[in-house]
């Protein structure tokens, strides 16, 4: 099973969507830990499904670090996402 996740920012209408997608979701793990976090599974009308909340960079950022170092996932920003909202891992 592939361990990437994938995530991708946006302020639809001013909110701080967060949307995870990606072959790690499928793991019970971090499905459990997804959820524990506030994301809920959203089919809607939206082109694709995934894991959404509203959040913000410095509430994300400890989020993805667990996902990565925790759950041993490939975390990585959507591809064409703009780059004022790829959130640098590694910032404290």
């Amino acid at each position: 099973m592939s361990k990437r996740l994938i995530y991708s920012r946006g302020f639809p209408y001013g909110a701080p969507l967060v949307m995870l997608r990606g072959g790690a979701t499928k793991d019970s793990a971090v499905k459990d830990f997804i959820r524990e976090q506030g994301f809920r599974w959203q089919m809607s009308d939206r082109p694709s499904h995934a894991w959404e909340n509203y959040m913000y960079a410095d509430e994300l950022r400890p989020i993805l670090r667990t996902l990565r170092d925790e759950y041993g996932c490939e975390v990585i920003p959507k591809d064409g996402m703009d780059a004022n909202y790829v959130i640098d891992l590694d910032k404290s």
